[in-house]
């Protein structure tokens, strides 16, 4: 996908990520699942949930699906301004 396919947030966790020095791989296939951000050196996905977020019970589905696949963990972000995602993201990496 072109940048401008990805909705705001995405691009802001983008923009955050690299930021943070964290590689990560866009729209990352694992099994027959889709993940807006693959965390290869952590083994973890972010998704993106937006302002609407995303179906709780499809949610669980399969994020149980994703860690069963061995991913470490599932970091699911609602905040849509790049200050709050920052902060988040921060929180999430950056702790010593």
């Amino acid at each position: 996908m072109k940048p401008r396919d990805f909705t705001v947030q995405e691009n802001h966790i983008a923009d955050i990520l690299s930021d943070l020095g964290l590689r990560y791989e866009q729209q990352y296939s694992i099994g027959s699942r889709t993940v807006d951000f693959y965390l290869p050196e952590m083994n973890s996905v972010i998704e993106a949930d937006g302002v609407y977020g995303h179906l709780r019970k499809a949610d669980r589905k399969r994020d149980s699906e994703l860690l069963g696949l061995g991913i470490c963990e599932i970091y699911h972000i609602r905040d849509l301004t790049k200050p709050n995602i920052l902060n988040t993201l921060v929180g999430l990496f950056c702790q010593e």
